[in-house]
Order: C-alpha cells, then sequence, then structure tokens
C-alpha cells in the first residue's frame, strides 16, 4: 500500500468471533506487505508507534472475510523467535490449490503437502518467512465419503465381528461417553476419561488406566460421523486440526445389520508405516480389541434388554 492511499475500515464482519494478534518483533510491516502478496490480504490500518515510528502500534489486515492483527511489539526481550508450533491460521476456502500456490511462490514453505486427506478434504500445512504456520483446507464431499465401503491399506489392523444386539445399541456404545468407558479397552484396564465432540473435527479424547496406576492419555479428533453406520477418528490431529508431534493411529468404525441379526461391526487400525503397525500388534491389538469386543456385546445386550 503507498504512503498516499487510505486503508480500508474493517467491516463489522470482520471483527467478530476471536482474531489472532500476533507479535513481529520489528517485522509487522513486512508481514503485512508479505501477506498481501501470499494470501491477498486487504490493508485495514497501521499505526506507528508514537515514540518510534520505524515500528508499528499496531496494524491490521483482512485475509479470507476475516481479520489479523499485528504489532511490533512482543519479543523485545532479544530472544530468538521461534514458530508457533502449537498453534496454525487455518484457512478455509473454496479453491485450495489457487490459495496454496500462491502461498508458496510469495516464500512459505511447505511443511504438509496439499494434496486429499484420507478424511476427504484437501488440506496442506504452510510455514511463513515469520515462523507462523497456515494450513489450506478445502472442504471435500464428507457425504459421499462416508457413503464408500472399507478400503483395504497397507499397514492396516483389521477386525470383523457379529455382535448380538441391535445395531442402534451398538451405536451407543460407540457414541456415548458414559457407555464407552464400561467398554473401550479390556479389563483390568478401564478408561477413567472419555470427552468427546460428536462431529468432523470435534475432540475425541479419552484416558486409559491400569490397574498398577498406569495412565494413557489419547487426544484426537473425529473425522466422519455417520449415524448408526460409520465412525473415523484420528490421533494425527487434536481439536482445531492441530497436529499432534508423534501421531498413533486412524480408526474405522463400520456397523451394519448381520444377516442373521445383531450387527456386523468392522473395526480397522491404520498406521502410516510397517513399524507402527507391527509396535501395536506386539502390544496385543487383535486379543486385546477381541476382549474389547465381549465387553461392547455385554453392555449392548443390556441396553437392548432394558425396556426404558
Amino acid at each position: 500500500m503507498s504512503k498516499a492511499e487510505t486503508p480500508a475500515r474493517p467491516t463489522a464482519s470482520e471483527m467478530r468471533g476471536v482474531i489472532p494478534y500476533i507479535g513481529f518483533d520489528g517485522r509487522a510491516n513486512e508481514a503485512a506487505d508479505f501477506y498481501a502478496t501470499a494470501f491477498g490480504a486487504t490493508d485495514l490500518g497501521r499505526m506507528p508507534n508514537p515514540d518510534d515510528p520505524t515500528r508499528l502500534m499496531h496494524a491490521q489486515v483482512g485475509i479470507n472475510g476475516g481479520a489479523l492483527m499485528m504489532t511490533d511489539h512482543g519479543g523485545e526481550d532479544g530472544a530468538e523467535s521461534k514458530p508457533l508450533n502449537r498453534a496454525h491460521m487455518q484457512l478455509v476456502v473454496d479453491d485450495g490449490r489457487m490459495w496454496w500456490d500462491r502461498a508458496v511462490a510469495a516464500g512459505c514453505t511447505a511443511l504438509v503437502p496439499y494434496e486429499r486427506q484420507f478424511w476427504g478434504d484437501d488440506w496442506g500445512m504452510l510455514e511463513d518467512p515469520f515462523g507462523v504456520r497456515w494450513a489450506v483446507l478445502q472442504p471435500g464431499d464428507m457425504q459421499s465419503a462416508a457413503s464408500e465401503p472399507l478400503v483395504e491399506v497397507a499397514h492396516h489392523l483389521t477386525l470383523r465381528r457379529v455382535i448380538d444386539a441391535p445395531r442402534a445399541a451398538v451405536w451407543r456404545c460407540w457414541s456415548e461417553t458414559d457407555l464407552l468407558k464400561q467398554w473401550f479397552c479390556p479389563k483390568p484396564w478401564f478408561v477413567a476419561e472419555a470427552d468427546f465432540d460428536l462431529r468432523p473435527g470435534g475432540r475425541m479424547n479419552t484416558v486409559m488406566a491400569g490397574p498398577e496406576g498406569e495412565r494413557i492419555d489419547s487426544k484426537g479428533i473425529w473425522l466422519e460421523v455417520e449415524p448408526m453406520r460409520r465412525l473415523v477418528f484420528t490421533d494425527f490431529f487434536t481439536e482445531g486440526f492441530v497436529p499432534a508431534p508423534e501421531p498413533f493411529m486412524t480408526a474405522v468404525v463400520l456397523l451394519e445389520d448381520a444377516p442373521d441379526g445383531g450387527t456386523q461391526l468392522v473395526w480397522s487400525a491404520r498406521h502410516a508405516n510397517a513399524e507402527t503397525l507391527e509396535s501395536h500388534r506386539d502390544m496385543g491389538w487383535e486379543p486385546g480389541w477381541n476382549a474389547a469386543v465381549d465387553q461392547l456385546e455385554e453392555v449392548a445386550k443390556s441396553l437392548a434388554s432394558d425396556p426404558g
């Protein structure tokens, strides 16, 4: 933006919600100019520091219908700037490839390639020259993805069982936290905590506890939720599509009515490589999950026999 131009005023819609506010330690002007090139940002105003006109007290740009606020303050202690690796900016757009290519051409570095992901969206992760991470997401057709049968892929473990209980009861055992806690891991282990937001992108967090005080915290998200039929969840991301530092697996659960009554369950654990798969197998995946499904059947049958 030239000095003679007057920046656009923020609209009411741009000023709603939670607005990220980032300190750039002397590079806010540079960042605002870069975001205009990389993300098509519009300048919404820059306020120099009265005591030091070379630094910005405040600046704001509009990106994809939202707002980003910036300042040159923050980081004055001289500590080396580090990437914002516990958070990222999420861009949900209709033309993800255009947004991605423009940002890379401007100087962003690809951390995760932009491509079709297993949950049905096109997604990738970038880092800009200031250490800020940006995810570009173009939503896919979740309904068509959920309607496809289970695809056999490399590095997966699959369990197929017929459960002597109606599908509605089995679905409740998977989708209601109080019920899941009764069966989800084989005794003497148990689920001490379960916290769900049962929707695509919502949290799927559990804590498993052992008889000797062991504790395993698992944090992930739901990728697909098709009531009564299909669930997909993963620990590759935590809530908000924040990449996990040490992901382990993605789970696919399919439920169908069995021909002779009951429910056909297909439970698949998908891994990124053969080493992770073998580690999961060595942990006793097959006997452990068969024992857990035995417990699931007991809980589901008790629901079906309870008239209340």
